[in-house]
């Protein structure tokens, strides 16, 4: 037969478990053990004591404020209960009659609905009131009086009413919760653990009577101030629920580990005491569930969930914006915004052109004039993500779909809500395959939105450089999700894609309607259209390099007025037609502070002439020459060549190869080297480089053609070629050395305070202290490393004995520091399959051993 309690409705099975416990004051149950129980019933902390505890946390300002607003006699607690609830009920009405609804703290709430609950958590407390009154600290713990003075207070405007019943709610909710812990704590005997659980619960106890003191101290104002002045605020919401939310996982982990020190007998009744406890909270939840669409805490999207990349957004902080100029690609920037703006236009934009052509820039101009117009015309910039190789997160789609969302989410009304409950439901999407995170993150939201397309602005998603991307198998299905853009009708979506016209991104718009894109081939564009545009932006840029060198001439000579002329001018462009970024280094070469501009033109001008080389080899070798010339442009000794060579390949090899770029301070820990050693081997690369003055900041290459150029087999017989495999091993070296030295990696280096403490408890400023940036750099990236330069992988090697004493703290570092670090445990086991180890390795049976626990 069933059990009847399980026909019960919730409140009856409240009461049947308040009815099997003693009704006296802090008196543990009496089928305790003597060992534990009896000797220990004597120290356990009272009503009184816990009240008394959690109000010298307070200030005293909030303790004055509370002061009068608790009641000790039962009788008067049951009369304010029962004032509130009428103030609730009579606020429902007038809620109900007015339809109000409102925008408060991010979520749409329905005032009616916020009464309701506020009635529901009432009842609750009225429920057991008088069968637990002695027993319950709660119901008598709380400034009730207070509780009666602000339902009862006078609310006739809406966003004061919406912030009176939504504070109201959670605090009643959290009490709920705070009584359902203090009823297991009551259970437990005196032990270091029941006190660690206790003081989480006093510190839960803390934050809902500081957040009613707040509103109580708003009603105890002056009337005209009152009315003028919300009870709550958004900030104040925030703050609680986070600290609420916080301090309760701990509380929960707390309980979770009060047997560990208890007697058989005690630890089977503490077990049975944390089921009920499970059991109630999760009622709890579904009650309030019930209530609402989604609870105040459920709503509210927590976009530490959703990794993104924040150097691959348009305009971040660590790219460097660079635009057109404004007298340049004019029409064709006009045939983009005319894509954009016209009505019913195709979903798709495809700007196709070589390396070097100017996509990037054009997509970055586009993306700035959707900024500009956003708010003003019917068009805004949605997303953007910009995919660079060799930068990890942004050569990979892994974190693609879940960045883009990061942003629409903040352009979108609506969108949040639908994008919490996928991610409160599937925490761990973002590691699922790119059809499952578009499907549930972009397509399944946008068409749930809640309006048309004409009731809202044209939504651009700029992607550039989609052929940067480092798996070519995934970029036809990428643009295949995309074609599905015109089956959502609530929003209009567009997409402008920039790419190289890479065999795999041709191949997937061969399979899409002709009516889902527009292309635009760079390479159509008439050559003299384009020599024309490089003319006029080396002209601009040139007075710029002349109005910076007579500033303080070298020589003591200045540049005339028309230097260096358009014969010059006509010749360079001619030399750098269609590559703009040829263009750009050329200017950057001739404009290198550290050399003469006269002498700089005139070796360029020399290679020009021979007309047999490509236009790279024609812009990036005066760059690597000059590195064997002395600052008086003197031929450098052999030895010293070769000398300065070693370091360039080791130094600039480490720069185009890094997984994601680095600083010079943090190159110089990983490469062992000093910083103004990197500093002055990188003097002469300011054309090819982006070198920050802050030695903080990231060295990256300014286009990814020059890394090529360096690893290429042209350069075979040039001393600054770079042997990619050789020195992506050197990289492995460099990392595993560094994880194992003096200021590597240890056990608990960030202090974790107890077993099990989740890893947002952790602030980041923690983790950043105790692992600086080459110390991540080197635990997330040497086993990409030992990938690409393929190490053969064996028993006592540096790998063996760096995973025989660090593997544990590897696994806790990136942990700690990386939400996806089971794709970089993945792959690490995955260096040893069997075509790369012996069937009887030591290695082959140890590190699957433990990715197998990494992964439960």
């Amino acid at each position: 037969m069933s059990d009847p309690s399980t026909k019960l409705g919730f409140r009856q099975r409240l009461r049947a478990r308040f009815k099997s416990r003693s009704l006296s004051s802090g008196s543990p149950p009496t089928n305790l053990t003597p060992s534990s129980r009896d000797q220990s019933s004597s120290d356990l902390p009272t009503n009184d004591d816990i009240l008394s505890r959690t109000l010298q946390r307070l200030s005293n300002d909030e303790r004055a404020t509370l002061g009068h607003q608790f009641l000790s006699n039962f009788q008067d607690v049951d009369v304010a209960l029962d004032d509130a609830l009428r103030a609730a009920k009579q606020k429902q009405r007038c809620c109900n009659k007015k339809k109000w609804t409102l925008t408060f703290g991010g979520r749409t709430i329905t005032l009616k609905d916020e009464a309701e609950k506020i009635i529901g958590w009432l009842d609750r407390f009225k429920a057991v009131g008088d069968i637990a009154a002695n027993a319950d600290p709660v119901h008598v713990g709380l400034p009730w009086a207070g509780i009666r003075l602000l339902l009862e207070a006078a609310t006739s405007e809406r966003n004061q009413m919406a912030a009176l019943l939504a504070g109201c709610e959670t605090s009643l909710y959290m009490a709920n919760r705070l009584k359902a812990y203090m009823d297991f704590l009551r259970t437990l005997p005196t032990t270091l653990t029941r006190r660690n659980f206790e003081t989480a619960v006093i510190e839960l106890y803390t934050h809902i009577l500081r957040f009613l003191a707040r509103a109580i101290a708003v009603y105890q104002d002056l009337a005209i101030h009152r009315a003028l002045t919300a009870f709550w605020t958004t900030s104040d919401f925030q703050s609680f629920e986070t600290d609420c939310d916080k301090t309760a996982r701990r509380v929960d982990i707390e309980a979770n580990n009060c047997d560990r020190t208890l007697s058989a007998q005690d630890r089977a009744h503490a077990t049975q005491g944390r089921q009920e406890l499970q059991e109630v909270l999760k009622e709890l939840e579904q009650y309030r569930k019930m209530q609402g669409s989604l609870d105040r805490i459920e709503s509210k999207i927590d976009l530490a969930k959703l990794p993104y990349v924040a150097a691959a957004i348009f305009n971040s902080y660590q790219e460097a914006y660079v635009n057109c100029h404004p007298d340049t690609r004019v029409d064709l920037l006009q045939q983009i915004r005319n894509w954009a703006q016209k009505p019913c236009g195709k979903a798709i934009f495809w700007l196709n052109g070589d390396a070097g052509t100017g996509k990037s820039t054009t997509s970055r101009t586009f993306a700035g004039w959707l900024t500009d117009q956003g708010g003003v015309e019917a068009i805004d910039l949605g997303a953007s993500f910009f995919f660079k190789r060799g930068e990890a997160d942004r050569g990979s789609a892994m974190k693609f779909f879940p960045t883009l969302v990061h942003q629409l989410v903040l352009k979108i009304p609506g969108l949040n809500t639908l994008i919490a409950e996928v991610v409160n439901s599937d925490p761990l999407l973002y590691d699922k395959s790119l059809g499952e995170q578009f499907d549930k993150l972009i397509y399944a939201p946008l068409k749930q939105l809640n309006f048309t397309r004409n009731s809202s602005p044209t939504f651009v998603v700029v992607v550039d450089a989609l052929d940067e991307y480092e798996k070519e198998e995934d970029i036809k299905a990428i643009l295949q999700l995309w074609s599905r853009l015109p089956q959502i009708m609530t929003v209009d979506i567009r997409l402008f894609l920039t790419s190289r016209p890479e065999l795999p991104i041709r191949l997937g718009f061969k399979d899409m309607s002709a009516d889902a894109h527009q292309d635009m081939l760079l390479r159509e564009i008439p050559l003299i259209t384009v020599e024309r545009d490089i003319w006029v932006f080396l002209k601009d840029e040139f007075s710029s390099i002349r109005q910076s060198y007579n500033a303080e001439p070298p020589s003591g000579t200045p540049l005339h007025d028309e230097w260096p002329g358009d014969t010059v001018l006509q010749t360079l462009a001619e030399m750098a037609v269609p590559l703009f970024i040829v263009g750009a280094t050329i200017c950057r070469f001739i404009g290198d502070p550290a050399w003469d501009a006269r002498e700089q033109l005139e070796t360029l001008l020399k290679l020009q002439g021979t007309g047999q080389m490509s236009q790279m080899e024609q812009t990036y070798l005066p760059v690597l020459k000059q590195l064997s010339r002395d600052s008086r442009g003197q031929e450098r000794p052999y030895a010293e060549r070769e000398s300065l060579y070693a370091e360039f390949r080791i130094i600039v090899g480490s720069i185009v190869l890094l997984a994601s770029p680095l600083s010079r301070s943090s190159l110089a820990v990983l490469l062992d080297m000093r910083q103004q050693k990197i500093a002055i081997r990188l003097r002469s690369l300011y054309s090819v480089l982006h070198i920050p003055i802050d030695p903080e900041q990231p060295i990256r290459t300014l286009h990814l053609s020059f890394g090529e150029f360096l690893l290429s087999n042209k350069l075979h017989d040039e001393p600054f070629r770079v042997d990619g495999p050789a020195t992506h091993r050197m990289l492995l070296s460099r990392c595993l050395q560094l994880l194992s030295g003096p200021d590597g990696l240890r056990e608990n280096m960030c202090g974790i305070e107890y077993p099990g403490q989740p890893r947002k408890e952790v602030s980041s400023t923690r983790i950043q202290k105790r692992f600086p940036p080459p110390i991540q750099y080197a635990c997330r990236y040497w086993v990409n490393h030992a990938e690409s330069g393929m190490a053969q992988i064996h028993d006592n090697d540096e790998v063996h004995v760096f995973l025989r004493k660090h593997l544990l703290h590897w696994l806790e570092a990136l942990s700690l520091m990386d939400s996806l670090f089971i794709s970089t445990i993945v792959r690490a086991v995955d260096l040893y399959s069997e075509e790369h180890l012996r069937s009887d390795s030591e290695m082959d049976t140890a590190i699957p051993d433990y990715s197998n626990n990494v992964g439960s």
